[in-house]
């Protein structure tokens, strides 16, 4: 496909890293130094020029593209972007990224030919929201691409009690990771699970939901008081997401503005207390430490991790903190951080499940960064329909066919029919000869 992506931010550039192992990316920027460091590292061409500036298309080369992405800062630039392209360039699919949700119940995205908007604050609140609905969980993933989920359980039972992989795996649910001691294992389905494993789960939701409940008999079975350090937007809707809960939930901010925003927004229904992160003492003077989870917010990563150590030391097992930095990811999963990807680490996952093709392989990675899933859904019209899938013999890897709500392990897979999803479990080294062999079916 050719794809021209309007921002080289963190999301533009996630993007492009993505979709240029097969397809032909343009990516467009004003900024020479984001450009320059996209052509140090990716094989793709840059444009140098203002995303609102109708001249800057008129200079393409081509006149046609399959896909439009608009990923800047600015939702009004994106949204410019989106109309000005159609007067240099005809584009078949429209994606564009907004902060202000007010444009997903309002006619203009559709006046303007946009196919798909991606909320990332939206997104973030959705993801904090499902670790509600697993209480025992560490992490819950889910996709767009197929019904399944991929669900992480730290093990806490019995010790008389002696479990093995293969006792889990059946057609609805199949255990496709481990992690033992800081090392991710793919299993044998004879490994015996054992005490303090995080046991990595994919498959149908309620399934596991009940299976967790035998996995883990420490964690609370259910939350409800939780704190919420932070009122920025991103905060505020987390904590609006999470009224249908019934919980008791306060919010820590310094910012006075934050405050008063998140009162009106939140309309009294959340205890806001206007305070430092850094007072150690709120933990004892507000009643913080008697909560079931806190939720570290903030707008820097890294006081946001050093919130969830400090949690930990007053005994509240359940700590989840927003992250964007990629670079922190497996520091805060090693620490037992709950990572739940931010307003911009997410995007770029969710736009690329928007891009409803079958040559598009999407790549999420799990288990701090050292494990990765991929996933190729065969939509109408893909080659792949009635092929017969051979995969390669890759040690540490696990290949499924999703079909009918059923997993089908590889000596069980089929020909591929429309809705089917190929789905691949390893780890993130051998993610590069995964993706050429997915690719290139």
């Amino acid at each position: 496909m050719d794809i021209i992506v309007v921002g080289a931010g963190m999301v533009g550039y996630s993007l492009a890293e993505g979709l240029s192992f097969k397809h032909n990316v343009i990516i467009v920027d004003k900024d020479i130094q984001k450009l320059n460091k996209i052509e140090e590292n990716l094989d793709i061409l840059t444009l140098l020029g203002d995303s609102e500036d109708p001249k800057t298309y008129q200079s393409f080369h081509v006149k046609e593209a399959d896909l439009f992405i608009a990923v800047t800062d600015s939702d009004e630039a994106n949204l410019l972007s989106s109309l000005i392209i159609d007067d240099a360039i005809t584009v078949k699919k429209k994606i564009i990224r907004l902060k202000n949700d007010y444009f997903s119940d309002s006619p203009v995205l559709k006046k303007l030919g946009v196919d798909d908007a991606i909320f990332p604050d939206i997104l973030t609140a959705e993801k904090v929201k499902a670790l509600f609905d697993f209480p025992k969980a560490n992490n819950v993933k889910s996709f767009i691409q197929c019904e399944q989920k991929l669900i992480s359980i730290k093990i806490h039972y019995d010790q008389e009690m002696q479990y093995r992989v293969n006792d889990f795996n059946a057609e609805d649910v199949v255990i496709v990771g481990i992690e033992r001691k800081k090392e991710f294992l793919i299993p044998d389905p004879f490994d015996l699970i054992e005490e303090m494993d995080l046991l990595y789960l994919f498959g149908d939701a309620h399934v596991i939901q009940k299976l967790s409940y035998k996995l883990d008999t420490k964690m609370p079975a259910s939350i409800k008081k939780i704190v919420i350090f932070g009122a920025n937007l991103s905060a505020q809707k987390i904590a609006k997401s999470l009224f249908d809960k019934q919980l008791d939930i306060k919010m820590i901010e310094k910012n006075i503005d934050y405050c008063k925003q998140a009162s009106e927004f939140l309309q009294d229904q959340v205890t806001i207390i206007n305070a430092a992160f850094e007072e150690h003492n709120l933990f004892e003077t507000e009643g913080l430490k008697n909560a079931d989870m806190i939720i570290a917010a903030g707008a820097n990563d890294e006081k946001n991790i050093v919130k969830c150590i400090e949690a930990r030391e007053f005994g509240i097992e359940k700590v989840v903190a927003i992250n964007n930095d990629k670079a922190y990811y497996g520091l805060m999963h090693q620490l037992g951080i709950v990572v739940v990807r931010g307003a911009k680490a997410g995007a770029h996952y969710a736009i690329l499940e928007k891009i409803t093709s079958s040559s598009i392989v999407n790549a999420r990675h799990f288990c701090g960064g050292i494990a990765v899933m991929l996933l190729r859904k065969i939509y109408p019209g893909s080659q792949l329909l009635g092929v017969q899938i051979s995969p390669i013999e890759m040690p540490h890897t696990l290949f499924y066919q999703l079909s009918e709500g059923k997993i089908y392990a590889k000596e069980q897979m089929k020909p591929l029919s429309e809705g089917d999803t190929l789905v691949v479990f390893g780890k993130t080294d051998d993610e590069d000869e995964i993706q050429r062999w997915i690719y290139t079916l």
